[in-house]
């Protein structure tokens, strides 16, 4: 399973939250309080071990700047939080991980259009949005391809998330924080813990279905 940690904005995070057990990093580009700009994601991933353990994340951008972006970084993963059509996606000529923030059947019909490396199951962002994705959808839209569960993730949910779900990966960012865009050690280690020892119960009980 992979654990993606998210809103990245320096090098000393990035590279504790490799230590602490990530597997992949994301860098917002579009409009967040994490957000950072194309040079500082360049000088953080130029420090880390392998160039692939870094997304970046638009939204809604034109083509040729998130083309940009990706060249100026060195990124070789783009993730989509817009209203992106899979012919955008497919145009970038990287894996994508395509955002998904509802959870009908009129979504899921729209999902399988998408040639992605994987689907992310966010929340819409406002104080009326949900405070988690739906099971349910997640359980389906795996029949589809790799899916990422994110939305409000934290240390001390993801272990049920995983449980229920047993996702392709989770994805944390506010989740893991000490303030918006600074990560807090002690979430990060917790929320990796938690999410590995969800995982191992689950292959386990795999193992003793078959």
């Amino acid at each position: 399973m992979k654990i993606k940690i998210c809103g990245i904005t320096t090098p000393a995070d990035a590279l504790m939250s490799l230590e602490e057990g990530a597997d992949l990093l994301g860098f917002i580009f579009c409009k967040s309080p994490r957000t950072v700009t194309a040079r500082t994601a360049r000088e953080i991933v130029r420090r880390l071990p392998d160039a692939r353990q870094g997304v970046g994340v638009f939204n809604d951008q034109p083509l040729d700047e998130v083309r940009s972006i990706l060249a100026e970084t060195g990124l070789t993963v783009a993730q989509l939080h817009g209203h992106e059509t899979p012919e955008y996606a497919s145009a970038l000529g990287v894996p994508v991980i395509k955002s998904f923030t509802e959870f009908t059947a009129e979504a899921l019909e729209g999902l399988r259009k998408y040639d992605c490396w994987a689907y992310l199951l966010d929340v819409p962002k406002g104080q009326a949005a949900r405070t988690a994705i739906d099971p349910d959808f997640a359980v389906c839209a795996k029949k589809y391809g790799k899916v990422i569960a994110s939305g409000k993730l934290n240390p001390d949910n993801v272990y049920e998330v995983i449980r229920r779900i047993r996702p392709f990966g989770v994805d944390s960012a506010s989740g893991t924080e000490s303030a918006p865009g600074l990560k807090d050690r002690a979430k990060v280690r917790a929320f990796v813990q938690n999410a590995r020892l969800a995982d191992r119960e689950t292959q386990r009980i795999k193992v003793t279905v078959r």
